[in-house]
């Protein structure tokens, strides 16, 4: 057995079959006028490109994140920008293509996960998520199987159950947050096969708009 890591692309169309909310997004393999066409139309603007690599893991550090775009014109500039860039860091690097994704408003971010743990088997995790989980480490940890019980309780060990009750004029929706714990949980169950599943952030909104993970990545083994 070997382990894969999907691709965002990948991992984001695993978990929105398991009814977690992605942030929508596209590939682009050639930069043509008619590709950057479909995906303005159907993405809307305004808009986020990056490198899908197998071999550029740190796409920023690559020069090949472009943020804010808001117009064809521009896309097409970022689309030729990351290519460059991406061939320039590494010339050998394996290239799916460009991801464009909406670039959604920032809301409080959250982090859910799965490891394994070589004891206990698959954890769940929840806590802040974006640079805050490195900083704080406010995270909360069960194994799976997790009841809606286990899920109340992880998320009141965290900055999160605060957060529920209000932060700043807004107050984030605390059943959807353990909706999210119980469909990974059901996820896991469903596919013993997954060793990592990394959302973060999940971007939570205090104003009805439902929470969205913007980056996800889903670990599994498979045979060789």
């Amino acid at each position: 057995m070997a382990l894969k890591a999907y691709n965002e692309i990948e991992s984001a169309a695993y978990l929105a079959e398991n009814g977690i909310c992605m942030v929508k997004s596209r590939i682009l393999t050639e930069g043509s006028a008619e590709e950057i066409a479909a995906a303005a139309a159907e993405l809307g603007f305004p808009a986020v490109m990056k490198i899908l690599s197998d071999d550029i893991l740190h796409k920023t550090d690559a020069g090949c994140v472009v943020l804010n775009i808001r117009s064809e014109e521009e896309m097409a500039a970022a689309y030729e920008k990351i290519m460059a860039n991406a061939l320039a860091f590494r010339a050998d690097a394996r290239i799916q293509g460009v991801v464009v994704e909406q670039m959604i408003p920032s809301g409080l971010e959250a982090l859910v996960g799965v490891s394994t743990d070589p004891q206990f088997g698959q954890v769940l995790m929840v806590g802040l998520g974006g640079v805050l989980v490195e900083l704080l480490k406010a995270v909360s940890l069960r194994v799976i199987p997790v009841s809606r019980a286990d899920a109340e309780e992880m998320l009141d060990e965290t900055p999160l159950a605060q957060a529920c009750k209000g932060l700043r004029g807004s107050v984030y929706n605390r059943e959807e947050i353990i909706d999210i714990l119980m469909k990974v949980s059901a996820m896991v169950e469903k596919d013993p096969a997954i060793r990592e599943i990394d959302i973060n952030p999940l971007m939570l909104y205090g104003d009805g708009r439902p929470a969205t993970a913007v980056d996800a990545v889903v670990i599994r083994e498979v045979e060789n």
